[in-house]
């Protein structure tokens, strides 16, 4: 860089500095404050902008800081224990039993004037030693360091009885370099320069005749990363005031589920391979959960024994123990089971937006707890179309896929099902199972019309539209990747 153009680009605070490294020679950032009147602060700052510059180099030395503690400032003030220990009993006062009501601190200072062998204890009483009885008239190493006196003697002695705290600090002496020992004669003399106008000198006109301080335009400036929600919160929660504006009530449920709501209200049988659709993690607890509404309970063990009313034959099996065991919530179709027992309005809408935990592998596609998002529609009349019409609004107004597409599936708790896929970027994807609930499933929870009901894996959902290839990143704390993502 030219010497003008670095002349040019000098900070007043640069200035005065380099001038004061002028007649100081080496010198600290306290020598220089109280040469030119500047805070430590702004010299530590500007000095660093002159060392980019090249002007200034500096040295760095490290220096230990004794400090005393409460407890060796109230030594200092009253008194070793010891010493005070030492002077009670050469008083006359021998026997501990009286001791421990006037001395506050006898235990330590017993201690310390038996270690240092000052004082013998025979039966209930202490004796002074030859030593001892020399004490009070000789200062100990501890009591000069209280008094500042820190020395390698001493130093490890105070800072065991915790009378000292010791910090190490790292001391900078700067000096001009031979650039900046040849600008200093163009530098007359700390002139004052104005970065900024401000009301005042329009008013007096005390700007006039001044020098304005000129700027770099190309100099790097701090990146200001704004407060923002995670990208993820940020997409569950538009997620969630679309479903709102479509009609729909949000309704929410346990994380730790009975197998009664997680598997038996939905008529998956106790003792059949079928279960075996959702893994769950099991609760390792010998307490058991509990089914408030009897009556439901009743009906959903008779359906599940014999079909009750519902026109099914069942399964020919119910454990009652089992299906109050403890589980983590393998899927949010509990909450539209727990929904549709509490005797919700009809016609009614409801979702449901929440974490499910299954046992998996992890990998960029797989993890052991994600989101899903479940919705029931309740009314008369309902028909596979209204269930396709649903879909298609879901798929194009929250997915925001250009066409949908629907393929028949399988689901233990509805009948007929089908599968939404959405077409994103060039290619179909699965994006969420659906169906209408089977009269074994509804009629147990008291509703005796059509329901139909949709769910999907979220977290994959939000990888699509987040452009993200791994789903842990959609949990990451990576402050990197949370400042410079996009917010959709």
């Amino acid at each position: 860089m030219k010497m003008n153009d670095i002349l040019e680009k000098l900070h007043p605070h640069e200035k005065r500095i380099l001038l004061a490294l002028k007649e100081l020679g080496m010198a600290t950032p306290k020598d220089i404050s109280e040469k030119t009147n500047l805070p430590e602060a702004s010299i530590h700052k500007a000095a660093q902008w002159s060392k980019l510059k090249g002007l200034v180099d500096y040295e760095e030395e490290k220096k230990i800081k004794t400090a005393l503690t409460e407890e060796g400032k109230r030594y200092l003030e009253e008194g070793l224990p010891e010493k005070i220990l030492i002077k009670m009993v050469m008083n006359g006062e021998k026997k501990i039993k009286n001791l421990k009501t006037k001395h506050p601190r006898l235990d330590i200072a017993l201690a310390w004037a038996k270690r240092l062998g000052w004082v013998e204890v025979k039966g209930d009483e202490i004796i002074l030693t030859e030593t001892g009885k020399r004490a009070l008239s000789e200062e100990t190493s501890v009591e000069r360091g209280l008094k500042g006196q820190i020395t390698e003697e001493n130093i490890n002695e105070l800072k065991r009885r915790r009378l000292v705290e010791v910090k190490e600090i790292t001391e900078k002496r700067l000096r001009l370099t031979p650039t900046g020992e040849r600008i200093i004669p163009r530098i007359k003399k700390a002139v004052d320069e104005i970065g900024q106008i401000t009301p005042e000198m329009l008013k007096t006109g005390s700007w006039k005749g001044k020098k304005f301080r000129k700027y770099d335009i190309n100099t790097p400036v701090p990146v200001i990363v704004p407060a923002k929600h995670h990208p993820y919160s940020l997409f569950i929660n538009r997620t969630r005031n679309k479903l709102i504006s479509l009609g729909f009530q949000e309704v929410r449920g346990p994380w730790v589920e009975t197998e009664f709501w997680n598997s038996d209200a939905l008529f998956m049988p106790q003792d059949h391979p079928a279960r075996g659709i959702h893994d769950i993690f099991r609760i390792k607890s010998k307490n058991k959960g509990r089914v408030l509404n009897k009556l439901v309970l009743e009906r959903v063990s008779k359906t599940h024994k014999n079909g009750w009313i519902t026109g099914s034959s069942g399964w020919g099996f119910w454990n009652p123990e089992q299906t109050l065991n403890l589980v983590l919530r393998s899927q949010t179709t509990s909450v539209s089971a727990r929904t549709l027992a509490c005797k919700p309005e009809v016609p009614g809408k409801y979702f449901t937006i929440s974490r499910v935990f299954r046992p998996d592998k992890i990998d960029a596609t797989h993890f052991v707890e994600f989101h899903q998002c479940e919705g029931i529609v309740v009314a008369e009349n309902l028909t596979l179309r209204h269930l396709l019409g649903y879909l298609e609004i879901f798929g194009k107004e929250i997915a925001g896929a250009e066409k949908v597409r629907f393929r028949p599936a399988y689901f233990p708790f509805t009948e007929p099902s089908v599968e939404l896929d959405c077409y994103f970027n060039g290619e179909w994807v699965e994006v969420a199972g659906a169906g209408i609930f089977r009269p074994e499933v509804t009629m147990p929870l008291g509703i005796d019309l059509p329901v139909l009901a949709w769910g999907m894996g979220f977290d994959r959902f939000a990888m699509i539209k987040l452009g993200i290839n791994d789903i842990r990143t959609l949990y990451s704390h990576d402050l990197e990747w949370l400042r410079t993502k996009k917010i959709i």
